[in-house]
């Protein structure tokens, strides 16, 4: 069996090849120890018995795996920003996760750092993707900013390449808005959640943040982390009325349609003058039709399992063989 994992912003998802997909809030799995998280992940995919996940007498995955005949040929994880990697690595072979520094942009709660502890216990063969970042082979216009885009991008991407456009534009728009061009089934290009777009959540720091920052009321993440289209205004969608819950959709789409646009231009410049475009996130379904028509374009929406499905395959084409993923390189030590 082949597994994905998506580190995403709110829930961890992890999926097989098959499409089957299982979900643990992050806060959740913040609270949960390794092996109780490896457990329930052998539990979710019928994995057969081994290393980690052991027995607590609490039901929550034994690792008896009484009847279970699956295994884990390879699985593809995403920790936090994958900034500390280029290249698809081994998880053994990551320093520090593969990440810079776990300070940043986004708030750290703990989840994802169980879930890496837990596949490297249970010793599954797992390999690590890097996010897109100023030492990526990008465009080289585009490594002016220090970060473009989290690991379960490139799985996004590999879903949608594996589909079958190489010309196309993924925009991510949910808690934070990350969008990611393709060219010739190579990433070209991302436009992180600190640059451009405010997501509902979280957004780039505009000129009130910086003066607040630099006042010394805030810090920068915590500037950043407030300041999306909801929190900006101390809302949350649970708390909105509806008026206010639809007035933060159509300011979402807006900033979706404009990243995309932005983005366009690149893959213009780079040949792809029609790509294909997609929107990603729990709020796709919803807004999917105003982005399209902002943009005058058919705008596709991806599933909310389909950035772990991504990684479910290229975990499936590394152990095949494949050297490189969207332009990713693949480390000369991850062989099966």
């Amino acid at each position: 069996m082949f597994i994905g994992v998506d580190h995403g912003t709110r829930a961890i998802r992890l999926a097989n090849t098959e499409g089957k997909c299982f979900i643990i809030p992050r806060a959740e799995a913040g609270l949960l120890a390794p092996s109780k998280i490896a457990g329930r992940i052998r539990e979710a995919f019928d994995l057969a018995p081994g290393t980690g996940g052991g027995s607590d007498g609490d039901g929550d995955g034994d690792g008896s795996g009484a009847g279970r005949a699956e295994k884990v040929e390879l699985l593809a994880l995403c920790y936090s920003m994958g900034d500390g990697i280029s290249e698809i690595v081994r998880i053994e072979d990551a320093e520090n996760r593969g990440v810079i520094s776990q300070d940043g942009a986004g708030l750290h709660v703990g989840g994802g750092t169980n879930v890496f502890d837990a596949v490297l216990a249970a010793r599954w063969p797992a390999i690590l993707l890097p996010g897109i970042h100023d030492r990526s082979d990008i465009d080289p216009r585009m490594r002016v900013f220090s970060h473009g885009a989290s690991p379960e991008k490139v799985g996004l991407a590999y879903k949608v390449r594996r589909d079958g456009p190489e010309d196309f534009i993924i925009s991510d728009a949910s808690s934070n808005v990350v969008t990611i061009g393709v060219v010739d089934g190579r990433i070209v290009g991302a436009i992180d959640a600190p640059i451009f777009a405010p997501g509902l959540l979280h957004g780039p720091l505009d000129v009130a943040a910086i003066r607040a920052v630099d006042a010394g009321k805030t810090t920068a993440n915590e500037a950043f982390t407030r300041g999306g289209i909801l929190r900006k205004r101390g809302l949350t969608l649970k708390g909105c009325t509806p008026e206010e819950k639809e007035a933060a959709f159509e300011a979402l789409a807006l900033y979706a349609a404009m990243e995309i646009a932005a983005m366009a231009v690149l893959l213009r410049d780079q040949g792809a003058a029609k790509p294909a475009l997609y929107l990603a996130g729990d709020p796709a379904s919803r807004i999917v039709r105003r982005v399209s028509g902002l943009l005058g374009r058919e705008v596709l929406a991806l599933a909310g399992c389909d950035a772990a499905l991504g990684c479910a395959l290229i975990a499936e084409d590394v152990y095949k063989g494949a050297r490189e993923v969207l332009g990713i390189g693949v480390d000369g030590r991850v062989r099966w």
